[in-house]
């Protein structure tokens, strides 16, 4: 089965050409051109990798790639530049940017870079585990003790941030940036999907696992002492 690509690149002739050529190597890509259309695409389906130019016509690749980190910290994401400054390559991987590379590419190039970055991917087979709580993000499933739990997409989202960070604290702007196309209805948006979320649990374990909001700042993802 083709692996699932997602490019962001506003450029017609580099968009037409890999479209055209990565299926043949394995890869199914869905194109968009700008970081608005990029956000919206990652909520909408689940990708196995990411590719983002640096420049789009509505903002920077960088602003894109950080936002896609913070909701899927296990989707490999390579950045395409035309830049040649070593500044804007660290900004990438600093931003959690898994690799990058420069215009102009060959195809061969850009598709071992590809099949690298999905080799090195281990996280999304992996389950988070949480005292009582067991997340396999690949399968968008969620088990107390053994037994799974209904959460709607925006509400595993969260529970996935946050069990990621367990015991630190997730900002208000971090939630926020798993929905960007919420960007008017921010606090109606993040307290419905966490009341939601906490009754869920609630009704599971009572108060052995909590989301604990922190005054002012965000949220944090505690256990009960004692539980293993």
């Amino acid at each position: 089965m083709n692996k699932e690509v997602l490019l962001v690149e506003d450029d017609p002739m580099i968009a037409r050409t890999l479209a055209m050529s990565l299926p043949y190597r394995g890869f199914s890509v869905s194109t968009v051109q700008t970081l608005k259309e990029g956000l919206q695409s990652s909520v909408d389906r689940r990708f196995d990798i990411v590719l983002i130019d640096i420049q789009l016509p509505d903002g920077s690749g960088h602003e894109l790639c950080r936002s896609l980190k913070e909701a899927s910290p296990e989707t490999p994401i390579l950045m395409i530049t035309a830049r040649t400054d070593e500044k804007s390559a660290v900004h990438s991987l600093t931003l959690g940017a898994d690799d990058h590379i420069r215009k102009p590419f060959g195809l061969d190039e850009l598709t071992a870079r590809m099949s690298r970055l999905l080799r090195e991917t281990p996280a999304a087979t992996v389950p988070i585990s949480f005292h009582e709580l067991t997340i396999d993000v690949a399968r968008r499933r969620t088990q107390i003790n053994g037994n799974e739990i209904s959460l709607g997409r925006r509400e595993f989202d969260i529970l996935v941030l946050l069990a990621r960070r367990q015991g630190e604290v997730v900002t208000r702007a971090e939630i926020l940036d798993l929905f960007p196309d919420s960007m008017e209805t921010f606090d109606r948006t993040v307290d419905s999907h966490l009341s939601h979320l906490r009754k869920k649990i609630r009704s599971v374990v009572g108060e052995r696992i909590r989301i604990h909001p922190v005054y002012g700042v965000g949220y944090r993802l505690e256990g009960e002492a004692g539980i293993s």
